[in-house]
């Protein structure tokens, strides 16, 4: 008895006490068939085949969870950190008096079952050995065929060809549409990966902009993944922002953040073209400068001479100077023609085979503005001098004028020459350059009617379809 006369509270020992719980709660059929939502801590799988966790509420509270080897074997993949249901029992584990739920099986849900198939995929492809840095293909440094694989409205599609059309124009950026979320958009993207080989490009670019984790979903897909891995050509992604990373980026040769990163990635090369293009073309320009400078002072030497004074001597000395300026001026323009032969032939080339565009023909235009320019100041300083040796030799025979005559229309059959050379000016006169697939066609017998070609005139370029073709014979 109590001291206040109330009975004597039981006396339990430990194990007793436990063993009770353990019946009560046995024998209570709403705790002997049940499930535990929360998210998996504590994953341990011993030697012995069992499965060891916990589940965890949000505020904390962990329940431990058994899953016997017989069991183990049939759970789907689990990890730390999903959310998932265990079904079966509850039960006390005498030895360390704790709760413990013996789960016969387990249901992943929500983002933990997309976790747990992303780890799936992700396990599986890199034991297959997709993601080895030596299977990984270099991207060209010039890739003038761009095979771009996204969804035509996209605002990642945009910016891409934005900054292409800006800084590399003699690059062909051909769009394979495709979607790139909802249902079905991991066939049609790996389906788009395959078409783009058709089209021989030097490099894919997959592209898509932002968006939710649902969104890019397609870009976690199997499919997808062996697409890029079979792709004909190395492959850039460009999936998201800058936090966003997918299996896709893992398969592919190269991922950039942002679909502008990819394209600044690519376009890089095509930068040091041009600055080299504007280095030769200056240095062009400053040989032309010197020549006529040249000119101008052998012109005033000319006026100046004092074997004006007499009529034999100054007609003698002019006509000799004269030769003399004409065989140098050939002779220089044909050492710079020769120097720059090699260069001029391969850029001829490249401008035949890639539009080098708006921007390098206005280049051209300020040069041969420039030479116009020079060309008229050196006829009026000419014009000047001719004057003043008309004053000095207004008694001159005719046959000084004749041999000036000669040596002026030598002079103009080379400038005429030199000017002939311009590819400038041969589109300016109404001829056009045909390609087909980049390529320019020289013999109308390479094309079959109903192909498409390109056109370039001295101001923009055309797309045309063949209708007929005839031969010269």
């Amino acid at each position: 008895m109590s001291l206040l006369g109330a009975p004597a509270p039981r006396v339990w020992g430990v194990r007793q006490l436990i063993n009770y719980v353990g019946k009560a709660i046995a024998n209570d059929p709403r705790l002997s068939d049940l499930g535990v939502r929360g998210e998996i801590t504590g994953l341990s799988r011993p030697p012995s085949g069992h499965v060891y966790f916990g589940l965890k509420e949000p505020s904390g509270a962990t329940i431990k969870c058994f899953v016997r080897s017989s069991y183990a074997r049939a759970l789907p993949d689990i990890q730390n950190g999903i959310e998932a249901t265990a079904y079966g029992s509850l039960g006390v584990y005498p030895d360390r008096s704790e709760l413990s739920l013996n789960v016969a099986s387990v249901e992943l849900g929500g983002a933990g079952k997309l976790a747990a198939v992303y780890e799936r995929i992700k396990r599986k492809l890199e034991q297959e050995g997709l993601f080895d840095a030596a299977r990984k293909r270099a991207l060209p440094r010039f890739p003038f065929r761009i095979a771009l694989v996204s969804s035509p409205g996209a605002d990642g599609a945009k910016d891409f060809l934005g900054v292409v059309r800006a800084k590399a124009p003699a690059a062909l950026v051909t769009l394979v549409a495709t979607p790139v979320q909802g249902a079905g958009a991991a066939e049609q993207i790996a389906a788009a990966i395959a078409a783009a080989g058709r089209f021989s490009p030097d490099v894919i670019a997959l592209v898509r902009g932002g968006g939710s984790d649902e969104d890019r979903l397609p870009f976690n897909e199997e499919s997808v993944a062996r697409a890029i891995a079979a792709a004909k050509a190395p492959v850039i992604t460009a999936i998201g922002h800058r936090a966003d990373h997918h299996i896709a980026d893992d398969v592919a040769d190269c991922s950039a953040a942002t679909p502008t990163a990819a394209a600044e990635r690519l376009v890089e090369g095509f930068a040091t073209v041009h600055a080299v293009i504007g280095e030769d073309v200056e240095r062009m320009r400053k040989r032309v400068r010197r020549l006529l400078a040249d000119a101008l002072a052998r012109t005033a030497e000319l006026a100046a001479s004092p074997y004006l004074r007499s009529f034999d001597r100054a007609h003698n000395a002019l006509a000799q100077r004269v030769d003399r300026l004409s065989a140098d001026l050939g002779a220089r323009q044909a050492a710079v023609i020769h120097r720059r032969s090699g260069v001029l032939r391969a850029l001829e080339r490249r401008l035949i085979e890639n539009d080098p565009g708006v921007r390098l023909a206005h280049r051209l235009g300020r040069v041969q503005a420039g030479t116009a320019a020079l060309q008229r100041a050196a006829a009026g300083r000419v014009a000047r001098g001719e004057r003043r040796l008309d004053v000095a030799g207004r008694g001159l025979q005719p046959a000084t004028a004749a041999s000036l005559q000669r040596a002026a229309t030598r002079l103009a059959i080379l400038s005429a020459r030199l000017d002939g050379k311009d590819p400038a000016a041969i589109l300016q006169q109404g001829y056009a350059i045909v390609r087909r697939d980049g390529r320019a066609i020289r013999d109308a017998r390479e094309l079959a009617a109903g192909e498409a070609v390109e056109a370039q005139l001295w101001r923009g370029t055309f797309r045309a379809r063949v209708e007929e073709t005839q031969g010269d014979g």
